[in-house]
């Protein structure tokens, strides 16, 4: 539709001009008049007011080829802005008496400036002009003059001299009163000047928010709208500020409101027209003189008719067209298609040799300026005629009307020496059809739905509606049309007929005539129909075309005539043709017309659609892309079985893959042609066969210069030559016993299907289990005939052959994969004779043995063409794999039920002394797919398991497993024990072993089982009857919880007697059993005083512990700082009890912590490592507590800067010196037997030091208690090997981090012998303190000193207090209590803020305690002694207490 005028095919609809809307930059004309005082006063909130309405008017604007404005009439213009400074041009009549020039130029044919002078008839410029710059509806947008903005404006750019007094009362200012006289004046001219034209006018104010509080803008309204002469109904409209949605809804009633007037500017128009028209002269007084035949009377025509310019049956024609174009404008469809279909006869008629509305007149002269204007006019016409017969429903008239138009025409081109012969015909014919094609493809987008044809309305009566000059076309069409009993017919072929009848009147009426009924070309179809049409006509285009350039190749010579061709084209038309791709644009339309047709669904005709798209890519050269379209529409016709249709399609795509070398795709397609589905002569059929031969095996063919990668073709989505099947003789079957299969392989079609026997190199038969997979292979050169293998065969009643290979003595070999990258995989391979034979049925039986308990299937099966320069493989996957893919993906059509399974057996025959062969049906009801059970055979040996319950955790447990052969015969066994994790998904450090001694693991090997009564060298056979034992030993560590142990037995029968066939069998049994902790430990901590302080003389002068230098810790690689550093003694009781029934051997306790737990963990990994490799067992961790556990423990302590040694061991001292375990096995040395719910205590002497002691956790994981323990038997031959037990410990609360004291007292203390306490107050924290002291009186003791004090202590420090005390009795005397109290103030200022940030609750006073205070001269602990009491020991004066 692009290729016509937009301006003759597009929807018309009222042109509405709006100025004072576009911002004063957009028009480069007015922007240099601008002065700089004006753009000062530029409001920007009144700039985006005029935006958003000239947005809102413009979002209407309907600029397309089809009215979608159902239901929006009244309220839709075309919309043109304009600056303010925009005029309307006055009218001629006006300038006339005004004595001014117009300065528009002028379209007029009689106008010699008009580019239609002397004989145009319509210019698409003229419709511009009335579209664009003459409008119907004239709306000035002006606003107010605001003092309060102006004044705004002038201060903000520095300039004060704008000034006005407003009067009281709401008084008009001066000068607003002179501003709105200059508005006034301008809209009155404005309206004048348009209603000069009949346009009508309306002015729009917009005004400002300063505007809204003024008390006399009423006032100024009214004297605008007065002055200017405006009606307040319809001409004059106020906009106040408003939101973007409310000044939408403003345009669209402002649009609303002047349609009437826009209306009845286009009636005076057409009022205006029609009166012009009457006023022409008859037709029949303008005929012009009958002219000679000479060439001087020729030329004295064309002189003639440039005088008397164009005709009255032009002038006619353009009124009609005008008047037809105001009736489109006011969207008058019933009126505007009257005027155009008489614009259109009267058209038609000036085409004609001879006119009938002017006799004596000539038609166009062809190939001219004006005839080529003209039949572009003639189509446009057309075009627009069949659309608007579509807004009103009648589709049918619509394209009655088109076919009409292509009927006269046609005939017209005969006359023009242009018919169906020469390339610009057909051109013109594929233009029509593609333009209205694209109409209706908008018009259906639009909301057009499509008519359904019926019988009887398929002829058509007289042209209802026309007017009498239009009606006569009996001239150049040689149709009589305009008698009431005259009917004009379309017939079969697209050929009008005449005849007699009632003919329908009216649009759209019609009557049956000859050969009534459907008639697709008679029926409004979709746009893919026209589309193909339209291609169709490029198609013929092209070959008229090709005629003509070959008759005249030289671009530079006018073509002459000659005998086969006497009209030949122009050499304009031949060059302008010579630039078009014609096969571009055929594949253009029928791409177009494909995609019409897949929206409304029609698979036939897109697959005929993109069969022409391939067929002129093919013509084009671009064989790729034919290639591709084959391809795709193959799959479709080969899914719905038109196997005449593939045939050809793979012809052509064999031609496409020979020129792009895609060989490849040629043995695919040749090999689908072989097929007894696809239809050929037996001639072509060996033509392929031998052509196909000669590409895989010779060395003559084009395709063997190269080699080629590996072609594998799926044969369930092609049509296939050969059927391949698997059938297996039974259901079920044994573990490891053998179960045959037959691979079977028909041919159908008889003995025509094949010309000769096709040979393949293998076929590979995969099952679910790979390593029950087969290979046939026939390794014979190519044409070589039997010389080894001899099947029988055998032919039935029917024809068909018979043929049984024997394949059952294969032989497992490697085979490597034709892709470099697969690896080699084991399969079981047979040479056999694997000649495809037309009319065969062979039969290839095999023997599988499967080896597990599973359902054998079949996946596929492959046949392989290997020479020297190909491999090819055709797959045939199993119908299960088909439908777990993708059963869409195949082509074919679908099979419901499975086919039938047959097994081929041989048979005694009476008159065949070898035998006979026959199909016995293996189904018996309901068809089911090929697959074999295989289940276990019953084992008949039993299996105990002997141990005591419960086991301990981390030892050795023994485990007697005893098997009974219960079969007939001698077996020999194997065992596979299994302990199965707690959780499958944690890493289980639980092994299994043989012998505890060397590690040797049970997992990894089957464990052979011999006879009980026999010795280790004895027969492997265990007789009938006999028992067979073996001992394993099982270890678990750290969960307590019971633990599932799985044996597996197997062993060897015999199956057949008759050739001694064995299978293994095999049986399981599992049992359970419960692991328990062997040890529990329980620890309680004895805080330790410090070290006695030494009093000197240099105490008193030491530095302060924050001042004195930080040390280095080599022990544990850290840096201490003294003031944070604290260190404290504990003493450890630790409580060990036996928990579990049995006695215990425990030859080591040793506790492990600090650095020490770094060596053990580290062993401990390496033993895990070389575990797997048949070292020494890991060490087990009782509880809960793992090794990586322990790791963090210890991680998260250093990095708290916590430090725990050991200081002293009870056990190292009571084991100092004693002798080890004895030779004898009996227990000795250090070796102690515990009995069940044995306590035992150990002692530790620990030091923790804390780097600090405020970063310090609450407790303090001291570490594990290793014990080194086996399980205590009496038979020193049942004794297992050591094993680890680490237990573990509770952990330490450390102190917190507050002051606290300590105290010193003397060794010795007596009666009436003064002494001296030293006290010491550390402050571990980093805040400073500020104590109360106070000493409380003691019965027993008399205190010289200070009673009551106030202190001071620095953050990190300590203060030393010294009491002289006098005893005055003997035994525990208690001390003077020294009570320290903090003072806690409340915080002020930044204190307090800190404190709230933190929600710190107020607290009371802390009252200081003394740790480890309590001391005896005989160091004993005095029952009723507390921190808070310092007691001490007194003697008596004249005697010591030993």
């Amino acid at each position: 539709m692009d290729t016509y005028p937009p301006e003759f095919v597009i929807h018309l609809q009222p042109t509405l001009i709006v100025t004072g809307l576009l911002p004063a930059e957009d028009a480069s004309s007015n922007a240099d008049a601008l002065s700089s005082q004006e753009k000062r006063n530029v409001n920007p909130t009144l700039e985006a007011q005029k935006a958003a309405l000239l947005h809102a008017m413009l979002s209407r604007n309907n600029v397309s080829y089809w009215d979608n404005t159902k239901g929006l009439a009244g309220s839709l213009y075309f919309v043109v802005p304009e600056q303010r400074s925009y005029i309307l041009q006055p009218t001629r009549k006006f300038l006339q008496q005004t004595g001014q020039q117009y300065q528009v130029p002028s379209l007029s044919p009689s106008s010699p400036s008009s580019p239609l002078y002397p004989d145009g008839l319509i210019s698409p410029v003229w419709l511009r002009r009335h579209r664009e710059q003459i409008p119907s509806v004239f709306i000035a947008i002006v606003d107010l003059w605001d003092r309060e903005s102006v004044i705004s404006n002038a201060s903000d750019h520095g300039n004060r001299t704008v000034f006005s007094d407003k009067g009281p009362l709401g008084v008009v200012d001066p000068m607003e009163r002179e501003h709105d006289i200059v508005l006034a004046q301008e809209l009155l001219e404005r309206r004048k000047v348009a209603q000069e034209r009949t346009v009508k006018f309306a002015a729009v104010i917009i005004l400002q928010r300063s505007h809204m509080e003024d008390p006399s803008i009423e006032d100024r309204l009214n004297f605008v709208r007065k002055s200017a002469g405006l009606d307040i109904k319809n001409s004059f409209y106020v906009l106040s500020p408003s939101s973007p949605q409310e000044i939408s809804e403003f345009a669209i009633n402002l649009q609303r409101s002047q349609y009437e007037g826009s209306m009845n500017y286009y009636k005076e128009q057409i009022k205006r027209h029609k009166k012009k028209k009457s006023n022409l002269p008859s037709t029949s007084a303008s005929v012009r003189p009958q002219q000679g035949n000479g060439g001087s009377q020729q030329f004295q025509q064309d002189q003639l008719q440039q005088q008397q310019g164009l005709s009255v049956q032009g002038w006619m024609l353009r009124y009609d067209y005008k008047m037809g174009m105001f009736s489109e404008c006011k969207q008058d469809i019933d009126n505007a298609v009257k005027y155009y279909e008489s614009a259109y006869g009267l058209l038609v008629d000036m085409f004609a040799v001879t006119s009938s509305i002017t006799p004596g007149a000539s038609g166009l002269q062809a190939r001219t300026k004006r005839w080529a204007e003209a039949k572009v006019l003639a189509d446009c016409l057309c075009l627009k005629i069949c659309k608007f017969h579509l807004y009103l429903d009648a589709p049918s008239t619509a394209f009655f009307h088109f076919r009409r138009h292509l009927i006269v025409f046609k005939a017209l081109s005969t006359s023009w020496r242009m018919g169906d012969d020469s390339f610009e015909y057909w051109a013109w014919l594929g233009k029509q059809y593609r333009v209205l094609g694209d109409l209706i493809d908008i018009g259906t987008k639009s909301g057009f739905k499509l008519p359904s044809p019926s019988p009887g309305s398929v002829v058509y009566g007289s042209f209802a509606g026309m007017t009498d000059g239009a009606k006569d076309l009996s001239r150049f069409s040689g149709v009589a049309i305009g008698g009431s009993s005259t009917g004009f017919g379309i017939g079969p072929n697209g050929d009008a007929y005449p005849y007699n009848g009632n003919v329908g009147g009216g649009r759209g009426g019609g009557t049956h005539g000859p050969g009534a009924g459907i008639n697709p070309m008679l029926v409004l179809q979709h746009a893919g129909y026209f589309y193909h049409q339209a291609a169709n006509c490029s198609v013929q285009r092209r070959l008229r075309f090709e005629i003509a350039e070959e008759a005249y190749p030289d671009s530079n010579v006018a073509p002459v005539p000659s005998a086969n061709i006497p009209h030949p084209p122009s050499l304009q038309s031949m060059n302008a043709e010579r630039t078009i791709d014609h096969l571009s644009l055929t594949v253009e339309l029928l791409t177009k017309s494909y995609e019409q047709f897949k929206r409304h669904k029609a698979g036939r005709m897109t697959m005929f659609l993109a069969s022409e798209i391939a067929g002129t890519y093919y013509t084009a050269g671009k064989f790729e892309m034919a290639l591709k379209f084959f391809e795709r529409i193959g799959k479709t016709y080969r899914k719905e079985g038109w196997n005449l249709i593939l045939t050809s399609i793979l012809k052509w795509s064999v031609q496409c893959a020979k020129e792009l070398g895609f060989w490849e795709t040629v043995v695919e397609c040749y090999i689908e042609m072989l097929s007894p589905e696809m239809p050929s002569t037996p001639a072509k059929r060996q033509s392929i066969f031998d052509e196909l031969v000669s590409i895989l095996h010779t060395e003559i063919s084009p395709a063997n210069k190269v080699s080629h990668n590996p072609v594998v073709v799926s044969m369930p989505q092609i049509n296939s030559f050969v059927t391949c099947a698997v059938q297996f003789q039974g259901r079920q079957s044994f573990v490891s016993s053998p179960s045959k299969f037959q691979l079977q392989l028909f041919t159908q079609g008889g003995e025509d299907a094949l010309p000769q026997p096709f040979r393949v190199s293998f076929i590979d038969i995969e099952f679910t289990d790979p390593s029950l997979n087969h290979r046939l292979q026939d390794s014979r050169p190519y044409g070589k005939q039997n010389d080894s293998s001899n099947p029988f065969r055998f032919k039935d009643r029917t024809g068909r052959r018979l043929s049984l290979h024997d394949c059952t003595h294969s032989t497992s070999q490697e085979i490597v994969g034709q892709d470099p990258e697969q690896r080699s995989r084991r399969i079981w391979v047979c040479d056999a004779d694997l000649d495809i034979h037309p009319h065969e049925v062979a039969a290839y039986e095999g023997v599988v043995i499967p080896q597990t308990e599973q359902i054998v299937k079949i996946t596929k099966i492959s046949m392989g063409i290997v020479t020297e320069h190909w491999n090819v493989t055709l797959v045939f996957p199993s119908p299960e794999t088909i439908q777990e893919a993708d059963p869409a993906g195949y082509h074919l059509p679908a099979v419901t039920e499975a086919p039938k399974r047959q097994w081929m057996e041989k048979t005694d025959a009476a008159d065949s002394p070898s035998g006979s062969l026959r199909l016995r049906n293996l189904d018996r009801g309901v068809r089911t797919p090929p697959s074999l059970s295989v289940v276990p055979r019953e084992s008949k040996v039993e299996i105990e398991s002997i141990f005591k319950s419960p086991a301990y955790l981390d030892e050795y447990f023994p485990i007697k497993i005893k098997v009974r052969n219960g079969e007939k015969f001698a077996v020999s066994m194997e065992m596979d024990v299994e302990l199965l994790p707690i959780d499958p998904s944690i890493e289980s450090s639980d092994f299994i072993f043989l012998d505890p001694a060397d590690q040797t693991d049970a997992n990894q090997a089957l464990l052979g089982l011999r006879p009980s009564k026999k010795g280790a060298d004895s027969d492997p056979m265990v007789p009938v009857g006999e028992w067979a034992e073996q001992v394993i030993y099982v270890k678990a560590c750290e969960i307590p919880t019971p633990r599932t142990v799985v044996c597996k037995v197997r062993y060897e029968v015999v199956t057949s007697e008759t050739d001694q066939t064995r299978s293994w069998t095999e049986k399981h049994h599992s049992f359970r059993v419960l692991f328990i902790p062997p040890f529990d430990a329980e620890v309680d901590y004895f805080h330790q005083p410090a070290s006695k302080m030494t009093a000197d003389a240099g105490e008193s002068t030491a530095i302060a512990p924050i001042l004195e230098r930080n040390t280095v810790d080599e022990k544990h690689g850290t840096v201490l700082i003294p003031a944070l550093t604290h260190r404290e003694q504990y003493l450890m009781s630790t409580k060990v009890n036996n928990e579990g029934p049995w006695p215990v051997q425990v030859k080591e306790v040793k506790l492990i912590l600090g650095s020490a737990m770094d060596a053990l963990l580290s062993e401990s990994a390496s033993n895990t490592k070389s575990r797997q490799d048949g070292a020494a067992a890991p060490l087990g961790l009782s509880r809960n507590h793992s090794i990586s556990r322990a790791r963090d423990r210890k991680k998260s302590l250093h990095d708290a800067g916590i430090y725990v040694d050991l200081v002293e061991d009870s056990v190292q001292k009571d084991n100092a010196g004693v002798a080890s375990e004895s030779s004898e096995g009996k227990l000795g040395g250090s070796i102690k037997k515990w009995a069940p719910n044995n306590l035992v205590s150990f002692n530790h002497l620990i030091q923790v030091t804390a780097a600090d002691l405020e970063l310090a956790p609450e407790q303090v994981d001291i570490g594990f208690l290793q014990i080194q323990w086996r399980r205590y038997q009496e038979d020193p031959r049942k004794q297992t090997p050591y094993t680890m037990a680490l237990v573990p410990l509770q952990p330490l609360t450390l102190p917190k981090a507050e002051i606290f004291m300590t105290v010193d007292l003397p060794k010795d203390a007596k009666v009436n012998r003064p002494f001296t306490a030293r006290y010491k107050i550390e402050n571990p924290t980093g805040r400073v303190h500020e104590l109360s002291m106070t000493v409380e009186p003691s019965e027993g003791m008399v205190y010289a000193g200070v009673m009551q004090s106030t202190l001071r202590i620095l953050p990190y420090g300590s203060l030393p207090i010294q009491m002289n005390c006098y005893p005055l009795q003997a035994g525990l005397v208690r001390l003077p209590r020294v009570k320290l109290v903090i003072n806690k103030r409340k915080p002020i200022g930044r204190a307090a803020a800190a404190a709230a940030a933190r929600r710190e609750a107020p607290s009371e006073e802390v009252l200081v305690k003394v740790r480890g205070a309590t001391r005896l001269a005989n160091g004993s602990m005095p029952a009723g002694a507390s921190s808070e009491a310092v007691v001490i020991f007194v003697k008596p004066e004249t005697g010591d207490i030993a």
